[in-house]
């Protein structure tokens, strides 16, 4: 005997809608475990890296070079030599990169340094 079709559902019936069953769980967000013990000794070196050629600081002594003074957050100073040709105004943030003077030139108080590149902030 042949199967009839499945009725339609009536109007005052909603459709079957599937649904998962009651067993299964979401998928795991990570494969990985976390560590569940705490390090046995802090670290003895600093886990965040700065570099040591770079200097952001405040413009104590401006003009168009090749001399400037700069200090830092810190209240280091900055004696800064760079051959760049560029004019700092008194009180502009700058980041500078930096290796050690190798030459004898005074540029005032602070640690003398070669400005390799030179940022003004603001």
């Amino acid at each position: 005997m042949p199967s009839e079709p499945a009725a339609p559902p009536s109007s005052g019936q909603a459709a079957p809608s599937p649904v998962a069953p009651a067993d299964s769980s979401p998928p795991p967000l990570s494969s990985t475990q976390l560590p569940t013990r705490n390090p046995a000794k802090p670290p003895k070196t600093p886990t965040d890296q700065v570099p040591t050629d770079v200097v952001l600081g405040r413009v104590t002594r401006g003009g168009p070079g090749p001399c400037y003074g700069v200090v830092d957050d810190d209240g280091i100073e900055y004696a800064v030599f760079s051959t760049a040709g560029v004019t700092l105004a008194e009180g502009k943030v700058v980041r500078i990169k930096y290796q050690q003077l190798k030459r004898a030139i005074d540029c005032g108080a602070g640690r003398r340094v070669h400005a390799t590149k030179i940022e003004i902030l603001n």
